[in-house]
């Protein structure tokens, strides 16, 4: 059964236009494409690798399946949603190939959830939040971005890693008790932490 095209004369958003031409293989739509959504999610990618040339080859690799499945695209919701949820997915796989988080049950050595002061977040720019967030141990960074930024549940991010609920709990308090000592010592240089005499 082929797929039926709707005619160019009829589209309007230029998203659409844009997939209507990568249906069609056509290398020029499929460029713009690229070009136009590579600014976010080039950041996305960068929060999950921490290097940039990482990033810019999880991303072509999301980029090319987004070309490959864009047939299954349905235009029921927006375009940028559906191509995060791809380059989300790349991410995680670079995660698991790249970062093996142990599923050793990991004890959290403070029954309190870590927090940070909103007066110690005010004061510093998201680019120092991100940049200190690249900082964090590889898989302890990858399962908080994935509470954070994308709003996975921890049952979410132990089915997308294969660690247990407990696992994913212990990265994102690690990183957050190692993100609230990093800004203190950011807003306080000369304030010495455990973390610096180790």
């Amino acid at each position: 059964m082929s797929q039926v095209l709707p005619k160019p004369a009829l589209l309007s958003d230029p998203h659409e236009i844009l997939v209507h031409g990568c249906l069609r293989n056509d290398l020029q739509s499929q460029e713009q494409l690229y070009r136009l959504f590579y600014p976010e999610m080039i950041r996305i990618c960068c929060r999950y690798t921490g290097d940039m040339d990482k990033a810019g080859s999880v991303y072509n690799n999301a980029m090319l399946k987004v070309f490959r499945g864009i047939g299954n695209y349905r235009h029921e919701g927006k375009l940028a949603a559906w191509i995060r949820t791809i380059v989300v997915n790349c991410c995680l796989d670079h995660v698991k190939e790249n970062n093996h988080i142990a599923e050793e049950e990991l004890r959290i050595a403070h029954t309190e959830q870590e927090s940070i002061s909103s007066e110690a977040l005010s004061n510093v720019s998201v680019k120092e939040i991100q940049r200190i967030i690249n900082t964090l141990p590889p898989a302890t960074a990858a399962v908080f971005n994935l509470y954070v930024y994308e709003g996975f549940t921890h049952k979410q991010i132990s089915e997308a890693l294969g660690i247990s609920d407990g696992t994913s709990k212990w990265h994102v308090n690690e990183g957050r008790r190692i993100l609230k000592i990093k800004l203190e010592h950011f807003l306080n240089p000369a304030v010495k932490t455990n973390a610096d005499r180790k």
